[in-house]
């Protein structure tokens, strides 16, 4: 049984998703280039993201499937932020996240086929 805070998710959500993702990834891609910083971009971003994925957590956390979408969501542009700063053993944990929440979001999305179906 669903909680009743659960906000259900729709294909829309997965476009809005997969978009903002993506611009996450441009952005950090774009300030790095304008970044003179030893570390390669601007400190922000890792608190940017942390704060998405403690959202994400938290959402999840209280039963809403919309919680996995972010967290899986926001492992791209984690990545881009691994690659951009060089710290590339970031990159095997943010693909077994995203995997991982992926995998939470299908699973309780309303629309999911992972779901066994209940025979009358």
């Amino acid at each position: 049984m669903r909680s009743s805070h659960d906000t259900r998710t729709s294909p829309q959500h997965l476009g809005v998703a997969i978009l903002g993702s993506f611009v996450l990834v441009a952005a950090i891609v774009v300030t790095s280039i304008q970044d003179g910083s030893a570390f390669g971009t601007p400190g922000y971003w890792a608190w940017i993201l942390t704060g998405f994925q403690v959202v994400a957590l938290r959402a999840a956390a209280t039963g809403r499937s919309s919680g996995w979408l972010l967290g899986a969501s926001v492992q791209l542009p984690w990545i881009a932020y691994a690659l951009v700063t060089s710290q590339f053993g970031f990159i095997p944990g943010c693909l077994i996240s995203a995997v991982v929440q992926a995998n939470g979001y299908l699973r309780r999305s309303p629309t999911s086929h992972l779901k066994k179906p209940t025979y009358a």
